[in-house]
């Protein structure tokens, strides 16, 4: 992928992202079916990480996130009142899909 293409799907990612409402989360997956790429790709841009995204909002298909950013993303979920469930969130009360 070209620098100028990796761009614009950074920007698609941020701006699906940007729209996951504070207390809600949504998947790898159900971001990249809007951006048009794959899961994988999604967790790489965020991995990228860009000061000010809500990277908290956005877990795998199990809630989960990477081990080590779990605490950091519980401190988030407490804060905006994010349903949890064990290690993760819990997808039935804090699920959000975003607009295809």
């Amino acid at each position: 992928m070209t620098g100028g293409a990796r761009d614009e799907l950074s920007e698609s990612v941020a701006e699906v992202v940007a729209d996951v409402p504070p207390g809600r989360v949504t998947t790898y997956g159900a971001v990249a079916a809007v951006v048009g790429t794959g899961a994988r790709q999604v967790g790489r841009i965020l991995a990228d990480g860009r000061p000010g995204w809500p990277w908290w909002r956005v877990t795998n298909a199990r809630g989960l996130l990477p081990e080590a950013l779990r605490a950091q993303a519980f401190e988030q979920y407490e804060a905006e009142g994010t349903p949890t469930r064990g290690e993760g969130v819990d997808l039935r009360r804090a699920g959000w899909v975003p607009p295809f």
